[in-house]
């Protein structure tokens, strides 16, 4: 009979608990999450496919980073990235969501892996990981920022199109493609792009230990495209190694046994 001084607890609310005894049944192994990011940057939802993904979706990446963020289970989290890259907005949210995971008070270990490439947003993403592991032939780097706009008013007229905008705002029609634009127009463009490149580098500066003057980072910055050797010399990847090399770290930066049995659960959920 419950009486006002005892309540029922619910034993999901319990069972990942590491400090809960677990006696009475088999011990449940350490478990490493991996996180798959593949395919070009955009903002939305990746789409999957029997092959993995072609598009990375910066809403199902931070979903799985928020799950994996909040399963007390979890003892470290392993982002393999085969990206490069593509929205740099999207790019910045799950840089985000990633700061989240490597900067709360109980540490989780987090550790980029860096397949056949990561370049741009691909780098984006893994700079602010503990750990950045790539292969000795992984192409990355590529720390820069690209941005286009077109003006199809005389292509337009050819084909006998009148393109009317209705807008609100002086530059609000920008990207409609239908004027050239004026000289204060074009200067805000490239003033829009120097920014994304100065906070590009402003990430990398933050994240990586070995990178600290942001001036100097146009050495190795300015769009430039490395191998995974040539990434480790300039200090943008800290390891050479593939995926058991990047369980072997994780294992040993959770403080696993390397010879332990652990789990693998690999993200997104589909």
């Amino acid at each position: 009979e419950l009486t006002k001084d005892k309540k029922i607890i619910n034993f999901s609310e319990i069972k990942y608990e590491k400090k809960y005894v677990y006696d009475w049944k088999q011990k449940e192994k350490s478990k490493i999450a991996i996180i798959y990011a593949v395919g070009g940057i955009i903002s939305g939802k990746s789409n999957p496919g029997p092959q993995g993904s072609s598009i990375m979706g910066d809403k199902t990446i931070i979903k799985a980073l928020q799950n994996v963020s909040k399963d007390k289970s979890i003892d470290a989290v392993i982002l393999r990235i085969d990206s490069g890259g593509g929205s740099a907005l999207a790019s910045d949210q799950m840089w985000r969501e990633i700061s989240n995971i490597t900067n709360r008070e109980d540490k989780l270990p987090f550790i980029a892996s860096m397949s056949g490439i990561a370049a741009s947003g691909g780098y984006y993403i893994a700079c602010e990981a503990d750990t950045i592991i790539a292969h000795p032939t992984t192409i990355t780097g590529s720390i820069g920022v690209i941005s286009l706009a077109f003006n199809l008013s005389d292509f337009y007229k050819k084909l006998g199109i009148n393109k009317e905008v209705i807008k609100r705002g002086n530059f609000s029609d920008l990207y409609t493609q239908s004027r050239q634009w004026t000289d204060k127009e074009r200067q805000k463009f490239i003033d829009s792009t120097e920014e994304f490149y100065k906070e590009f580098k402003l990430r990398v500066i933050e994240g990586r230990e070995k990178l600290n003057d942001i001036d100097e980072l146009d050495n190795i910055a300015l769009g430039q495209v490395w191998t995974g050797n040539q990434a480790l010399e300039n200090g943008l990847v800290d390891i050479l190694g593939g995926t058991n090399k990047t369980i072997e770290v994780a294992k040993k930066m959770a403080g696993i046994d390397e010879n332990t049995e652990i789990e693998i659960v690999e993200y997104p959920k589909y």
